[in-house]
């Protein structure tokens, strides 16, 4: 049976269950089954846990299968990796000494590139705000006579699920924000009027792509009060048909598949949003799509297990 670990951040060993979240649990549950009737033996494990000298995966997690538990096991040499890291330069460090003796999904130069949110919004230059790079309270004082809108947008370079990310008043910005790490500074985009014959109201939109094609979408939206859509910043989720998206999107989805092909396989999204005018903007990438769905969305989930199962056996068995 072949082996595939799918490899994350941080995490206590001496824990007695991998997740805190049962509607997570499940989710990877169907997908580490779903695997192993396909003869591929799913693992779990931090970046933390790998020994440099042998080689290998000390500690794991597997999941036994329908009625079983998630246990523990050791010493694991993995057939490939499915990474599922946060962006920080650390663990890229890291991946990097993993990687001369393993195979990564995706390949760690286009995690690279896609979660770098300035490189990103120069390879869609068009579609992208103008980005600054800020790394004080000085370079960000220079920088917003430049902003042309009211609100400015204030992101770390690398960086998901909406951590510090500033979404605040121009004339304020200097009085509120500390700035420690290296940013990205924007315009502010109203997306208050919604998707054009999609959605009403302050949203992003995500596309999921497994090469290139595009396996499901959604809209995100923020909770009462704030800007910011993601799940882990409180907002919510709906499915998009593929039907609907918005024929505007397809010049930008080209452009990626174009500027992309040379890697092959590779998982990622893109999120957008859509001004008062109609005109979508790419607002960032991210190379590690979650795997989490909710009860409602489970066709959804499965057609994207299923088509990341493929991956797996195509990099597995060609």
């Amino acid at each position: 049976m072949k082996k595939v670990l799918i490899l994350f951040g941080k995490s206590n060993w001496k824990k007695s269950q991998p997740f805190k979240n049962k509607d997570y649990q499940y989710s990877y549950e169907y997908f580490y089954s779903l695997c192993k009737k396909n003869e591929i033996q799913m693992y779990r494990a931090s970046y933390q846990w790998y020994d440099y000298d042998e080689n290998i995966f000390k500690y794991a997690w597997i999941f036994e299968g329908k009625g079983g538990k998630w246990k523990k096991v050791y010493n694991i040499s993995p057939d490939i990796i499915y990474d599922k890291t946060k962006a920080r330069a650390e663990v890229y460090y890291k991946k990097e000494l993993i990687s001369e003796k393993y195979n990564f999904i995706n390949n760690l130069n286009f995690t690279r590139i896609i979660d770098d949110k300035f490189i990103t919004s120069l390879f869609f230059e068009k579609w992208s705000k103008r980005s600054w790079i800020a790394e004080s309270n000085s370079d960000l004082k220079n920088i917003l006579p430049k902003i042309t809108t009211n609100k400015v947008v204030i992101k770390p370079v690398s960086e998901s699920g909406g951590k510090d990310i500033w979404i605040t008043d121009k004339k304020n910005v200097l009085e509120k924000i500390k700035v420690s790490q290296s940013c990205i500074v924007q315009d502010f985009i109203d997306s208050s009027d919604g998707i054009p014959g999609v959605s009403r109201g302050m949203h992003d939109l995500r596309l999921v792509f497994i090469n290139n094609e595009i396996i499901y979408a959604y809209i995100r939206e923020p909770q009462k009060g704030s800007f910011l859509a993601n799940l882990a910043q409180g907002g919510s989720l709906k499915i998009v048909p593929l039907k609907k998206l918005p024929k505007v999107l397809k010049p930008i989805i080209k452009h990626a598949s174009d500027i992309f092909q040379t890697f092959r396989p590779k998982i990622y999204s893109i999120d957008f949003m859509f001004d008062k005018n109609g005109k979508p903007w790419v607002v960032e990438l991210n190379s590690m799509p979650g795997l989490y769905f909710t009860p409602s969305e489970k066709p959804y989930m499965i057609n994207m297990y299923e088509k990341l199962l493929d991956v797996f056996k195509r990099k597995l068995y060609l």
